[in-house]
Protein backbone atom coordinates (compact mmCIF):
# COMPACT_ATOMS: atom_id res chain seq x y z
CA UNK A 1 0.00 0.00 0.00
CA UNK A 2 0.87 3.27 -0.27
CA UNK A 3 -0.93 6.70 0.73
CA UNK A 4 -0.28 10.15 -0.79
CA UNK A 5 -2.46 12.77 1.77
CA UNK A 6 -2.89 16.76 0.66
CA UNK A 7 -5.11 18.75 3.54
CA UNK A 8 -6.84 21.66 2.36
CA UNK A 9 -7.94 23.80 5.49
CA UNK A 10 -8.38 26.98 3.69
CA UNK A 11 -12.13 26.35 2.89
CA UNK A 12 -15.41 26.55 4.78
CA UNK A 13 -15.05 22.57 5.78
CA UNK A 14 -10.81 21.92 5.78
CA UNK A 15 -10.95 18.81 2.87
CA UNK A 16 -8.42 15.64 3.36
CA UNK A 17 -7.58 14.46 0.25
CA UNK A 18 -5.76 10.52 -0.44
CA UNK A 19 -4.62 8.80 -3.03
CA UNK A 20 -4.33 5.27 -2.08
CA UNK A 21 -2.68 2.62 -3.56
CA UNK A 22 -3.52 -1.29 -3.44
CA UNK A 23 -6.38 -0.24 -0.78
CA UNK A 24 -7.31 -3.38 1.34
CA UNK A 25 -11.38 -5.01 1.24
CA UNK A 26 -13.32 -4.28 4.15
CA UNK A 27 -12.93 -8.06 4.77
CA UNK A 28 -9.15 -8.50 4.88
CA UNK A 29 -7.80 -9.23 8.59
CA UNK A 30 -7.76 -6.84 11.07
CA UNK A 31 -3.85 -6.68 11.17
CA UNK A 32 -4.36 -5.76 7.12
CA UNK A 33 -6.50 -2.56 7.92
CA UNK A 34 -4.81 -1.55 11.31
CA UNK A 35 -0.81 -1.48 8.50
CA UNK A 36 -3.24 0.54 6.50
CA UNK A 37 -3.86 3.07 9.10
CA UNK A 38 -0.45 3.46 9.82
CA UNK A 39 0.29 4.00 6.15
CA UNK A 40 -2.51 6.42 5.93
CA UNK A 41 -0.76 8.26 9.80
CA UNK A 42 2.71 8.25 8.12
CA UNK A 43 0.98 9.98 4.76
CA UNK A 44 -0.76 12.99 7.15
CA UNK A 45 2.70 13.19 9.53
CA UNK A 46 4.58 14.13 5.75
CA UNK A 47 1.84 16.94 5.66
CA UNK A 48 2.08 17.93 9.19
CA UNK A 49 -0.96 16.05 10.71
CA UNK A 50 0.28 14.43 13.58
CA UNK A 51 -2.98 14.53 15.81
CA UNK A 52 -6.33 12.98 15.73
CA UNK A 53 -8.56 14.85 13.42
CA UNK A 54 -11.48 16.68 15.90
CA UNK A 55 -13.46 18.48 13.69
CA UNK A 56 -15.54 18.14 10.91
CA UNK A 57 -13.72 17.66 7.15
CA UNK A 58 -14.59 16.56 3.60
CA UNK A 59 -12.63 13.35 2.41
CA UNK A 60 -11.93 12.93 -1.59
CA UNK A 61 -10.37 9.81 -2.21
CA UNK A 62 -9.03 8.03 -5.07
CA UNK A 63 -8.27 4.40 -4.75
CA UNK A 64 -5.73 3.21 -7.71
CA UNK A 65 -5.88 -0.35 -8.11
CA UNK A 66 -7.39 -1.11 -4.85
CA UNK A 67 -7.92 -4.87 -3.95
CA UNK A 68 -11.68 -4.93 -4.73
CA UNK A 69 -13.53 -3.13 -7.75
CA UNK A 70 -16.44 -2.42 -5.18
CA UNK A 71 -15.85 1.01 -4.25
CA UNK A 72 -18.28 0.64 -1.17
CA UNK A 73 -16.21 -2.31 0.22
CA UNK A 74 -12.76 -0.10 -0.67
CA UNK A 75 -14.67 2.89 1.39
CA UNK A 76 -16.02 0.89 4.36
CA UNK A 77 -12.27 -0.24 4.80
CA UNK A 78 -10.71 2.85 4.86
CA UNK A 79 -13.34 4.23 6.66
CA UNK A 80 -12.66 1.54 9.56
CA UNK A 81 -8.97 2.35 9.10
CA UNK A 82 -9.86 5.87 9.95
CA UNK A 83 -11.74 5.83 12.95
CA UNK A 84 -9.81 6.26 16.54
CA UNK A 85 -12.83 4.72 18.40
CA UNK A 86 -11.71 1.02 15.93
CA UNK A 87 -8.58 -0.74 16.37
CA UNK A 88 -5.55 0.62 17.73
CA UNK A 89 -5.24 4.15 18.62
CA UNK A 90 -4.64 6.68 17.34
CA UNK A 91 -6.85 6.71 14.44
CA UNK A 92 -6.91 9.47 11.59
CA UNK A 93 -10.72 11.47 12.75
CA UNK A 94 -11.88 11.31 16.58
CA UNK A 95 -15.17 9.60 15.00
CA UNK A 96 -15.77 8.39 11.33
CA UNK A 97 -18.83 10.84 11.48
CA UNK A 98 -16.95 13.83 11.25
CA UNK A 99 -16.47 12.93 7.65
CA UNK A 100 -19.47 14.97 6.66
CA UNK A 101 -19.05 15.13 2.50
CA UNK A 102 -17.09 13.11 1.06
CA UNK A 103 -15.94 11.61 -2.27
CA UNK A 104 -14.37 8.39 -3.59
CA UNK A 105 -13.31 7.04 -7.09
CA UNK A 106 -11.51 4.55 -8.29
CA UNK A 107 -8.83 3.97 -10.59
CA UNK A 108 -7.21 0.44 -12.67
CA UNK A 109 -4.25 1.77 -14.52
CA UNK A 110 -3.72 -0.46 -17.61
CA UNK A 111 -0.65 -2.21 -17.78
CA UNK A 112 2.60 -0.85 -18.69
CA UNK A 113 3.07 -1.31 -22.92
CA UNK A 114 5.70 -3.36 -23.82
Amino acid sequence: MRVIAEYDDDRDIPKLSLWIHDAPHRRMHLRTIQQYRVFIRQALAKIGITEVIDHPIALDVLFVNPSTPDLGNAYLALEQAMDHTTLTKPGIVRDDSLIIDQRTRKFFPAPKKK
